[in-house]
């Protein structure tokens, strides 16, 4: 195989994910680029990323030319939206076989994700723009697999069913590893929340037991490859109102 950018041949570079899971990425020796499976990067360690970036290429100039990917031909267009940093160059195919990082990119953008967790985890603010820095075909994953059901309140009348857009905003799915995920929600006023696993696990978790307008769980212990559903108990103080399953699958 050979690199995207400069057209030498690829070696591959054996490593771990951040839950000691073995992996391997392609690395071209001549240009210090990176050739990495959909979504792997999102689960390497800023070590693991620095020490694959530590390799010195013979070429130090960076080609100019946009890099075409080895295993279709497509042109790989650079990712431009807010998952990666202005200042980070990642190119990605248009057919997800894999994302490319020029050298030096792939530490940049460990660099910069962890930074998002980490001033996350400090101020505990549950906000997308906290888990912006993720390869986009991740975000796409987890989007498509929560697409929610209309949340109606249960109630023995009609006239007290209501929409979840009228409570809530589709809850976010941000995998962090294949066995930790962060479930991120909003609502329209401060509410106490729950979320109560049926399948996957038979789990009631405590959200926000106090109220307020944004909601956060991390769920760890999970299982790779395996379907979650669930649902969200919003506890108003006049009433309970439980939504429709959501669900979600583990890398």
């Amino acid at each position: 195989m050979d690199c995207p950018h400069c057209h030498q041949s690829l070696s591959t570079l054996e490593i771990e994910t951040s839950d000691g899971h073995p992996h391997s990425i392609e690395e071209c020796l001549s240009c210090g680029g990176h050739l990495v499976e959909p979504y792997l990067a999102n689960f390497l360690t800023l070590e693991t990323a620095r020490n694959v970036d530590s390799v010195i290429p013979k070429n130090r100039t960076t080609p100019i030319e946009t890099p075409v990917c080895s295993k279709c031909g497509q042109t790989m267009p650079g990712i431009k939206d807010d998952s990666v940093p202005q200042t980070v160059t990642v190119f990605t195919c248009p057919n997800n076989h894999g994302d490319f990082f020029p050298k030096n990119q792939l530490f940049l953008f460990k660099q910069a994700q962890q930074s998002k967790i980490y001033y996350h985890k400090l101020w505990g603010i549950p906000l997308k723009s906290a888990f912006a820095v993720l390869i986009p075909v991740l975000i796409i994953f987890s989007l498509a697999t929560l697409l929610p059901s209309i949340l109606e309140q249960v109630s023995s009348t009609q006239e007290t069913r209501i929409k979840a857009s009228e409570i809530l905003t589709p809850p976010l799915v941000t995998p962090i590893s294949p066995t930790q995920v962060l479930i991120s929600f909003s609502t329209q006023k401060p509410v106490k929340t729950t979320i109560r696993f049926t399948k996957g696990q038979i789990k009631t978790y405590e959200v926000s037991p106090a109220p307020q307008n944004n909601h956060l769980l991390s769920v760890e212990g999970l299982t790779s490859g395996t379907q979650y559903i669930y649902a969200i108990s919003i506890d108003t103080g006049v009433k309970t109102i439980n939504t429709s399953a959501y669900t979600f699958t583990t890398p």
